[in-house]
């Protein structure tokens, strides 16, 4: 809890470090990795140890809400001391911080390791995410990392593996509302620039997202055997 941020400069207003929950600078991205090379049949010493480990954490801090499960972007230690996290909603629906990478995260490790609670409690929560306006409101560029194309990428990579139907039937309308053309930004880049991100999640529209190696990029799936 006292190690500093990515930046590698201690936050003023983080008094004793932070927690991070995120698949972009957070625990999410370890475990989508040890999931991902397990499916792929790559095990370590410990690795189905950690990622347990994780998931534990994980489940000790989710959050209950109307239309399902979320969890805290990240926790500072007077919030650990606490035992619950400050806000009382879901924050951004995206995939750096927000509840859809955590949950493709924790599908993934419910696929890893045969665990369909997991991976039906993952797929819930990013339903709730999809059929919250509260939630979609705050998606308010296209960008990969915290905007409306790193969602439909998210929860294109998540409705392929679903157990859950309403999943599935709610991508068409999902990738309508978000593929919507929204007033350019100034960021440039691969994570938060405007073109290039929106162009991968127009192409995987239109074809086998799964077989895109930006899905690879961003921890939601290993890359298919042939690819390049």
């Amino acid at each position: 809890m006292d190690r500093p941020p990515p930046t590698g400069r201690r936050a003023t207003d983080l008094p004793g470090g932070h927690g991070n929950f995120g698949m972009a600078h957070g625990i999410s991205g370890p475990l989508a990795l040890l999931s991902l090379a397990t499916r792929r049949g790559i095990v370590a010493e410990s690795q189905a140890e950690a990622s347990k480990r994780i998931c534990s954490w994980l489940d000790a801090w989710r959050q209950d809400h109307e239309t399902g499960p979320w969890w805290p972007e990240t926790i500072t230690l007077e919030e650990t001391r606490l035992g619950r996290p400050k806000h009382t909603r879901p924050m951004r629906p995206s995939w750096c911080y927000g509840t859809p990478g955590l949950a493709r995260a924790q599908q993934l490790a419910g696929q890893a390791t045969v665990d369909t609670d997991r991976q039906r409690m993952a797929e819930q929560a990013l339903i709730g995410c999809l059929t919250d306006p509260e939630q979609l409101r705050w998606i308010t560029d296209s960008s990969l990392c915290h905007g409306s194309a790193g969602l439909f990428q998210t929860a294109w990579h998540i409705a392929a593996d679903a157990h859950a139907p309403d999943l599935t039937t709610q991508l068409p309308d999902l990738a309508e509302r978000l593929l919507t053309p929204e007033p350019p930004g100034t960021a440039i880049g691969l994570l938060e620039g405007e073109a290039g991100p929106r162009a991968r999640a127009v192409h995987s529209r239109r074809r086998r997202a799964t077989r895109l190696p930006l899905g690879t990029c961003l921890l939601l799936n290993a890359p298919v055997t042939g690819d390049r």
